[in-house]
């Protein structure tokens, strides 16, 4: 370099160009007046690119002056780019120029005024020197120092008090400084003097040395660690609650906001109780940023070193590698799950007992504790969506292990259980299978609801129905012992409880052929049986005949008629007949007015039926209300009966999903878990489907990593019930591959889909509804794949069988359209594409698939249409800002991919 550079180089200059302004003594961005926070890499690029103006600087040129050189992440510099042409503006942006392979370079007119000089980064500070500004406390040793800072320990000189200085020689560190005096602030107010988090007491940002002073929190976590073995030493359980300190206060600064964002061993200090306990604290917020920077000014504070980046861009320097999440190195903005990824690292430290050793493969071998194994892996995932999504979470996972552990240990048990009366159950089915069978249906059919009276003459109905009830059971349960015999002529080795029950069911009308109510009762029973085993057609043909008997012998306004239509409108909805259960209920509704506001059994099985039918056919916000008012008078009706409102909460979960109401969802069946209910009645059957039924909710609510073991445990919990290929249990692998889907598992999604649809198929037949949802489903899994003939063939037939079962508004035809026309763009047909995108609606696909930004991902579908059509100004600009919105919100790589993929193809 000759003289005059070196000259050149040593003064600091203000660059103006466009409406940017860039102060290089103070490195500070502006953009129309206002700062702009941004990254130090890219304004150093920016630096290099304004010295260089209208000069090609190569990409060498830009590693070496910027990163030393020094091996990087790949794209870092195109990362750094991209985040400049963010920063500046799009209009200041166009100067920035890329020369394909070659490097960068800035055109257009640049103003350059000298400020001053760089000043030398070095304070001659030295061990019994005073504090600059503080002549009472005097320097002790440094504790850090980079050619940026220095961190020194002071003491009173009278007192003995210790404190700690962060001095910035020369102000480049001057934000940093300021911006942790800020967030101390921040922290103060909102959280009030914590043990936990270190205090900074003062500040002198008016001449230099700038410093921080800060209280001593004692040694950090990894000095400390190592002196004398102090860590190794502790006993587990108090390893784990110095984790916990640390995690908690973490917790603390997110309540309020702030992300702290470099997360290590150096940054948590730790000093001896008087107790003789460990106290740890958490320190050095200069990279830490607010989540939302208008809360400020709700404070009264002045947002010193905080500036206009929406609180989006980051401050700082990457960090240490061994902290740093991977979607941060990839060039992501920081979120609270970065923070996350760090404590999980430091969490498996602490715990191993050394606080140096990196996570490498089998790590798992130095923590004894699945749990915790589960908790530290989950926390360190490199998939930010199946992250524990916040240090609280992770918090109260530490806090309730022994609580976990027991859940846990009494699930092993019951499993364990289980399995014993499996064996046992098959011991006795290949000896006495028809005893097996007919106690099995026995106590079904004792499992039907009771009605309850509202006057005298309806009390009477009631208890002539009863007594011929219980004798029309006694009768047909003598019918199942005998058809549930292997002797008998017809009948197998193994007879299951269908099979009797189908060979009972078939001699009802011979048997009771002078006895119309007799019969009528009957065939209500054994509605409710076929019910049960999900045999819903089944049910409908039983449950039609006794409405037809009871309006023949009571009229149709009758009680008794009526209850029979409302539960024959139920199993229609429930075999997906929803035309036909639709007329059928409003027949009903017509017949029973006057009497469901004086019946209130009456009306609980009406708001129940109805609830089930706007349920099934995707009218959720009716289907809350039906099932809300069912769920209320079932208590009224039958306080004692703690089985109905148990299946009416499931159903009523569904809805809380489909609503974006995801916690309530998620409490409702969390509540269902509990031991509880077994005591009180509720059958295995019921309790398998609400463990399915949470696995799902906790899907549609996003915790991924929540729901995965919940759904496997409800498919032992189903297949110990129900038997490994029923309709119960390919409902829950459905529901595992679409967690296998909706997390952009492909691979693990496409053979649990496929299995489903052959068996909802062989069972239900290939034009049934839950066919064709699985057909459906296996088809956006093959366009995933790459296999686009395959997926729109089985999309569109999904989507059209849906369409006219359930009409066009229906969000399964939505969600379905949706990737039926992004297939048939991928494959060239146009005109497919714009016929099946078109009347895309965001709500009706949040409703089938909550919670995957849909507005955006279909102004994206539009603005690729468009493209396509060669309108390409218009479809870029849509597709570009779809992008963008999607990627703020954090959108999943998988979705962002084909518009990457179209954005960077272009109009080409």
């Amino acid at each position: 370099m000759s003289n005059s550079e070196r000259q050149d180089r040593a003064l600091a200059y203000r660059y103006r160009f466009g409406t940017a302004e860039f102060d290089e003594a103070r490195f500070e961005l502006t953009v129309g007046g206002l700062r702009v926070d941004l990254e130090r890499r890219p304004l150093d690029v920016l630096a290099l690119l304004l010295h260089h103006a209208g000069e090609l600087v190569t990409k060498d040129e830009l590693l070496q002056t910027v990163w030393g050189g020094r091996a990087t992440v790949e794209n870092v510099l195109a990362n750094a780019v991209t985040k400049l042409r963010k920063g500046i503006g799009e209009a200041n942006a166009e100067r920035i120029l890329t020369h394909a392979r070659l490097g960068y370079r800035l055109t257009g007119p640049v103003e350059r005024i000298a400020v001053g000089r760089h000043f030398a980064n070095s304070l001659n500070l030295a061990a019994g020197h005073s504090v600059p500004l503080r002549e009472n406390f005097i320097l002790e040793r440094q504790l850090a120092g980079t050619s940026g800072s220095e961190v020194w320990l002071a003491r009173h000189a009278k007192t003995g008090e210790k404190r700690v200085y962060k001095f910035s020689p020369d102000g480049d560190r001057l934000t940093h400084l300021k911006r942790e005096a800020t967030l101390s602030r921040v922290l103060r107010q909102g959280l009030g003097d914590r043990q936990d988090i270190a205090r900074v007491i003062d500040w002198n940002f008016e001449t230099p040395p700038f410093f921080l002073e800060c209280e001593y929190g004692g040694q950090n976590l990894a000095e400390w660690a190592e002196t004398g073995g102090q860590l190794v030493a502790l006993a587990p359980e108090d390893r784990l609650g110095l984790a916990r300190q640390a995690i908690n206060a973490v917790v603390a600064a997110h309540e309020v906001g702030v992300l702290h964002k470099d997360l290590k061993p150096s940054n948590f200090l730790v000093s001896a109780r008087r107790d003789g306990t460990w106290q740890i604290r958490i320190a050095d917020f200069g990279s830490a940023s607010l989540v939302d920077a208008a809360s400020l000014g709700e404070l009264g504070i002045t947002p010193l070193g905080l500036t206009l980046d929406g609180g989006q861009s980051s401050s700082s320097a990457l960090g240490t590698p061994l902290y740093i999440a991977p979607e941060i190195i990839a060039g992501a903005n920081p979120t609270v799950r970065s923070d996350v990824f760090s404590l999980g690292v430091l969490l498996y430290q602490i715990l191993a007992g050394d606080i140096r050793r990196p996570m490498a493969s089998g790590w798992e071998h130095d923590i004894s504790d699945p749990l915790l194994q589960e908790d530290i892996a989950v926390a360190t995932s490199g998939d930010p969506e199946r992250r524990t999504p916040s240090a609280a979470l992770l918090a109260e996972r530490l806090r309730t292990l022994d609580e976990r552990r027991a859940k846990q240990e009494d699930r092993e048990a019951s499993e364990r259980a289980a399995a014993l009366m499996q064996r046992q159950l098959d011991d006795m089915k290949a000896r006495w299978p028809w005893v097996v069978a007919t106690l099995a249906v026995f106590v079904m059919g004792f499992g039907i609801s009771l009605w309850l009276a509202s006057d005298a003459n309806v009390a009477r109905q009631r208890a002539e129905i009863q007594a011929a009830r219980a004798e029309a059971t006694g009768a047909f349960l003598s019918d199942l012992l005998i058809n549930a015999d292997p002797h008998m002529s017809g009948a197998s080795g193994v007879v299951t409880v269908h099979e009797a029950l189908d060979r009972a069911a078939g001699g009802i009308a011979d048997r009771f052929a002078s006895d119309p109510v007799t019969e009528t009762s009957i065939r209500m029973e054994a509605g409710a049986i076929y019910a049960g085993l999900a045999d819903y057609t089944g049910a409908a043909e039983h449950l039609e005949r006794a409405a037809i008997l009871s309006g023949s012998m009571y009229g149709a306004g009758d009680a008794r008629t009526l209850e029979a239509r409302y539960r024959y409108a139920e199993a229609l909805a429930n075999a997906s007949r929803y035309d036909e259960a639709a007329e059928v209920l409003a027949a009903a509704d017509k017949d029973a007015t006057g009497r469901l506001e004086e019946t209130p059994h009456l009306s609980f099985i009406a708001a129940q039926a109805r609830g089930r039918l706007y349920l099934l056919r995707a009218e959720i916000a009716p289907a809350a209300s039906a099932l809300e008012e069912a769920l209320q008078l079932a208590s009224r009706v039958a306080p004692d009966d703690a089985r109905t409102p148990y299946r009416l909460r499931m159903d009523l979960s569904q809805c809380y999903s489909r609503l974006g109401r995801h916690d309530e969802a998620v409490a409702l069946l969390e509540d269902l878990q509990a031991p509880k209910y077994a005591q009180m009645g509720v059958s295995a059957a019921s309790r398998a489907s609400a463990s399915l039924y949470l696995g799902a909710a906790l899907l549609f609510a996003a915790r991924y990593d929540e729901a995965e073991p919940a759904l496997k445990t409800s498919i032992k919990q189903l297949t110990a019930v129900f038997g490994e290929d029923s309709p119960q249990v390919m409902e829950a692998y459905s529901s595992l591959g679409n967690l296998y889907a909706t997390s952009g598992r492909w691979e693990e999604a496409q053979p649990v889909i496929a299995a489903v649809r052959v068996k909802m198929c062989a069972l239900h037949g290939d034009t049934h509804l839950t066919c064709m949802m699985a057909t459906g489903n296996e088809g956006v899994i093959g366009f995933q794949l790459g296999r686009i003939d395959e997926a729109i063939a089985k999309i569109g037939a999904a989507r059209d069988a849906f369409e006219q079962a359930l009409g066009p508004q229906s969000p399964a035809v939505h969600v379905l359209g949706y990737y039926l026309a992004m297939a048939e763009l991928e494959a060239g047909q146009l005109e497919s594409a714009v016929r099946h995108s078109h009347g895309l609606a965001a709500a009706s696909l949040e409703s089938g698939s909550p919670g995957e930004q849909w507005a955006e991902r279909v102004d994206g579908l539009k603005g690729r249409i468009l493209i396509a059509r060669g309108q390409c100004d218009q479809g870029m600009s849509m597709l570009a800002e779809a992008i963008a919105v999607m990627e703020r919100g954090g959108a999943q790589e998988w979705i962002l991919k084909p518009y990457r993929t179209a954005a960077v193809q272009g109009c080409g």
